[in-house]
């Protein structure tokens, strides 16, 4: 595989990836679903509830982290409490940059709480697999790029794109500090994630990593989270089409009065602000995906099979040029809420 990849291409090997993570058994369903690639590094069991891989191409020329997302248990109903539990909106401090509070800058970059105890997973688990043993994912990483000199395509879908940033943002500055190296071999491409940190964060990570994209279907309610004027867009969805949030209603528990999930969306939206997530900007890329005929009724259950269907990763792969074939046996995860 020639190492100097267009971005076009890169989407679409990195789209493939997080279809392969999504599978139970990635380590085997790799070698039909992306022929020429393997795993060389595994973080655990497919159906650990944080699971992520790194790939090499045949030529040992590239190589992949690929870190699995909310995963559905069916093409509708989706895990969508990222705010609530996964993500833990609350703010953490980022320490691997340079430009910040310690160094004397007026800057503060923080990620969600969330995903920083997903990036201490990730820091502390070792290689599942029988080769390049007991090594760290970091370890891993910097032996086989050949401390940073092979291209390496770091990707998630979902809360699997969140840590994708965070971890390229941490990757490239052990490469910055343990070999005075810039992170031109790696390539960052997300789909559908959640911001991981707030403004300071986001702008860092566009400095440190210039080969990026993220992919942003604007129907998705995910990559919305938990930036509070894209919340804002979210309580209206998808007015003036159905279900529509300003007119579907929720239980808000026992004696109080319902409210309609765009009131909810409001709601969280007001809590959120002051925490200023942000997300990354280069090559931040929009799209729309269709709605789904099946789901278009003004109820609750047919708001979350119109959110979950929206978040699917078929959608963002048919936009990059990509038809995935259909999970035989997808993980299985919990259930949406609003």
């Amino acid at each position: 595989m020639e190492s100097n990849i267009s971005p076009d291409e890169l989407k679409k090997i990195a789209v493939r990836l997080c279809n392969v993570a999504g599978y139970a058994d990635p380590d085997n369903d790799i070698k039909t679903l992306m022929p020429g690639w393997s795993i060389a590094w595994s973080s655990g069991k497919a159906t650990d509830p944080n699971y992520f891989f790194i790939a090499e191409h045949e030529s040992k020329d590239v190589y992949a982290l690929a870190i699995r997302g909310s995963v559905s248990r069916n093409n509708q109903d989706v895990l969508v409490d990222w705010g609530l539990e996964d993500l833990d909106a609350a703010l953490a401090y980022w320490p691997f940059t340079s430009n910040d509070v310690a160094s004397g800058a007026d800057k503060m970059p923080c990620i969600s709480a969330g995903a920083y105890t997903g990036f201490t997973e990730m820091l502390l688990l070792r290689n599942n697999l029988g080769f390049v043993p007991l090594l760290t994912l970091r370890e891993a990483l910097l032996y086989l790029t050949k401390n940073g000199d092979k291209p390496l395509i770091i990707t998630g879908h979902s809360l699997g794109g969140n840590l994708a940033n965070v971890y390229a943002s941490y990757f490239a500055e052990c490469l910055k500090r343990q070999f005075s190296k810039a992170a031109g071999n790696i390539s960052l491409v997300t789909f559908a994630a959640p911001a991981s940190g707030n403004a300071d964060f986001a702008n860092d990570l566009d400095a440190k990593i210039t080969n990026a994209w993220h992919l942003h279907n604007i129907r998705d309610v995910v990559p919305n989270f938990p930036v509070a004027a894209r919340l804002l867009l979210v309580s209206n969805f998808y007015k003036p089409e159905t279900p529509d949030a300003t007119v579907i209603q929720v239980s808000t528990g026992k004696g109080q009065d319902p409210m309609t999930v765009h009131d909810f969306y409001q709601n969280l939206a007001g809590a959120l602000l002051l925490l200023g997530y942000q997300q990354p900007k280069n090559n931040y890329e929009y799209f729309e995906a269709n709605l789904d005929a099946r789901w278009q009724g003004n109820n609750i259950d047919d708001w979350h099979s119109q959110v979950g269907f929206q978040h699917q990763l078929f959608n963002y792969a048919k936009y990059v040029g990509v038809d995935l074939p259909p999970v035989k046996q997808p993980i299985v995860t919990a259930e949406a809420i609003v």
